[in-house]
């Protein structure tokens, strides 16, 4: 069989993805994994037919850092569209397909009872105290900043998303935390850089995720901060914290 070079990724349930040597993966119908084949310049998703909603969703995130890392294409092969026959060679190499097989899970320890008997506690009669005075509170603005107008970003940036970015670059950034995500008219953009946690620099591009999943899906680990100007949501940053 002819030698190939690969790089294997494999995105778990909870949506993790994990770089596998060639010899550990396992093409089934519970898996999602993405091959990068530096022999075909080709980014590879294959998503058997039973996996999640969170593992395409986040096979869709890897797959676009992994198509700007090494400006492959990217090809989806998904088990109930059929295989691609240009994907069985790559396929083989790996093992081939092995059908509808559940992972294996390690069954949880039972838990361990405690036979010594609790002692009654005394329920004591708190002493009547005051109610605290209600204090007000004035609410905090969010800072703004000058923006950039030369920021890498702003570069050849369509101009629907110029003032969504604008506005994204004008605001103080959430302390600990990082933006990955944009939604903007419609669309979900994954926000790349080295730096994500001050976007005010204008350090970080916007590309389009074009394969979502249809469906409904939990945003897990992440919070929204809506962008709003003259009464209008420009869109929303979803943030997670480091």
């Amino acid at each position: 069989m002819k030698k190939m070079l690969l790089d294997v990724y494999i995105i778990d349930e909870e949506g993790e993805d994990t770089k596998v040597e060639t010899n550990d993966v396992k093409l089934t119908s519970s898996s999602l994994v993405i091959i990068v084949s530096h022999t075909h310049h080709i980014n590879y998703v294959f998503k058997g037919a039973k996996v999640s909603i969170v593992q395409k969703f986040a096979s869709a995130r890897k797959a676009s850092a992994l198509r700007l890392q090494h400006a492959y294409k990217t090809r989806h092969v998904e088990e109930t569209e059929g295989i691609d026959q240009e994907f069985i060679p790559i396929m083989e190499f790996l093992g081939g397909f092995h059908g509808d097989v559940e992972p294996a899970k390690t069954p949880k320890p039972a838990p361990i009872k405690n036979t010594a008997k609790k002692a009654q506690p005394r329920v004591a009669t708190p002493p009547r105290t005051k109610p605290p005075a209600k204090k007000t509170t004035t609410p905090k603005k969010t800072a703004t900043t000058t923006i950039d107008l030369d920021a890498p970003v702003l570069t050849d940036l369509p101009p629907k998303l110029t003032k969504v970015v604008k506005t994204m670059m004008s605001l103080e950034p959430p302390v600990g935390s990082s933006c990955d995500y944009l939604i903007a008219r419609a669309k979900l953009y994954i926000i790349l850089g080295d730096d994500k946690t001050d976007l005010r620099k204008g350090n970080f591009k916007l590309e389009e995720i074009s394969t979502l999943p249809e469906g409904v899906f939990p945003a897990e680990n992440y919070y929204p901060r809506i962008l709003v100007a003259k009464q209008k949501v420009l869109g929303v940053e979803l943030w997670t914290r480091r």
